[in-house]
């Protein structure tokens, strides 16, 4: 059972991935070492089919309520890089109850949640209580990536790749940046798209959405064409502790999902290109957006004065409710004031990769290595 119980926890989003998408997946010829993976791709294609009737019968059940679901106000998408604050900034925007949001239960499960009990009870039995890259609480109805959600239903969707991590940088283009992609192909990841914000729109009553997916800082211009008025919040933070943060990312919360292995150097390539992309495409692309509906955000100052940032996005939003959802704010932040965040040891080989990848974004925000004890620890690496 212990053993079962490890696997279990190993599956991550995989578990409610369509059978069609994960069979493609499955099918790959990427994967290697098929023997050592074994146990959890027996499991996964164990438990697929036991979700197929559900799902099937939610398509019938609330395909035409949800054909017929119109959007009362256009989603704030909350975009930016891995690790820049975008699920500290979610959270706190949606402890205002006029929001809606996706949660880890309807990311994991997009296709059968409004009406299968299980997939509550096997995802509340085997969901870590803490995200093992950066120890926050996670519990089924936390908000996260609706890009999650999307996987789970196209095989059109970034976070596959995690499954198969060898052509990230290639995926990222495919799957992102929509190139070599058909018409046929994008009228469809739209089409899916449409469909899971209108089913997450019924689940909160036609409440306004928060969305954040750090992917969809490189897809303004496609969600500009789907949502012209929407709102966007960019958040940003210390590319040195970015690339850190990253990296143990892809090592204690990417790497349990992987079915494929990647060496230091390898996670160190993709962590410097995806960045790299992601924020040219931002910078070429944020003048899309009517200056209105964009606020920018220093994850420095987030921290440092929660409310005022978010003061000035209701004003600049024309948000309503900001003195009613204030001891909302404040309470919360109370109830994370115990959290430690990772420390990072700084060398000077890894500070000079980093300035030399990412200058063009350490210049423009006007970062240094961060900590005065950081610095102080590099001198004495550079004396």
């Amino acid at each position: 059972m212990t053993k079962i119980n490890e696997i279990m926890n190993k599956l991550g989003p995989s578990i409610g991935l369509s059978f069609h998408n994960w069979m493609k997946l499955f099918l790959n010829e990427g994967i290697k070492n098929f023997k050592y993976y074994f146990p959890r791709i027996f499991l996964i294609n164990l438990i697929k089919p036991i979700f197929t009737p559900f799902e099937i019968y939610e398509s019938l059940r609330y395909r035409k309520i949800l054909n017929n679901i119109n959007f009362s106000k256009p989603p704030i998408f909350i975009i930016g890089h891995w690790r820049t604050g975008t699920t500290h900034l979610q959270n706190l925007l949606c402890q205002d109850s006029q929001f809606g949001y996706i949660d880890m239960l309807q990311a994991t499960f997009p296709k059968s949640f409004l009406s299968n009990k299980l997939c509550f009870t096997i995802l509340k039995r085997y969901l870590p209580e803490i995200r093992p890259m950066d120890n926050m609480e996670l519990r089924v109805y936390s908000p996260t990536e609706e890009e999650m959600a999307l996987g789970n239903l196209i095989p059109y969707s970034f976070y596959n790749g995690w499954y198969l991590p060898k052509g990230l940088s290639k995926q990222y283009d495919h799957f992102i940046r929509f190139k070599d992609f058909s018409k046929k192909e994008i009228n469809l990841w739209k089409q899916k798209y449409l469909f899971l914000l209108k089913k997450i729109t019924y689940y909160w009553r036609g409440k306004q959405l928060i969305l954040k997916s750090p992917v969809n800082t490189s897809r303004i211009k496609i969600l500009l064409k789907i949502f012209p008025t929407a709102k966007f919040i960019h958040i940003y933070r210390n590319p040195y502790t970015v690339f850190f943060s990253t990296k143990n990312f892809y090592k204690k919360a990417i790497q349990i999902f992987m079915l494929q292995k990647l060496s230091d150097e390898e996670i160190e390539k993709y962590i410097f290109n995806i960045y790299k992309k992601m924020m040219t495409d931002y910078f070429q692309n944020k003048s899309l957006i009517p200056k209105r509906n964009l606020i920018e955000i220093r994850f420095e100052n987030l921290e440092e004065n929660p409310i005022y940032e978010l003061n000035r996005i209701y004003t600049q939003f024309n948000l309503n409710g900001f003195d009613t959802v204030k001891p909302k704010l404040k309470k919360y932040l109370r109830s994370i004031q115990g959290y430690k965040k990772n420390n990072y040891k700084f060398t000077k080989e890894i500070i000079e990769k980093i300035k030399y990848n990412w200058s063009f974004t350490i210049e423009k925000w006007d970062y240094e290595i961060p900590g005065v004890q950081e610095r102080l620890k590099l001198k004495t690496v550079l004396a």
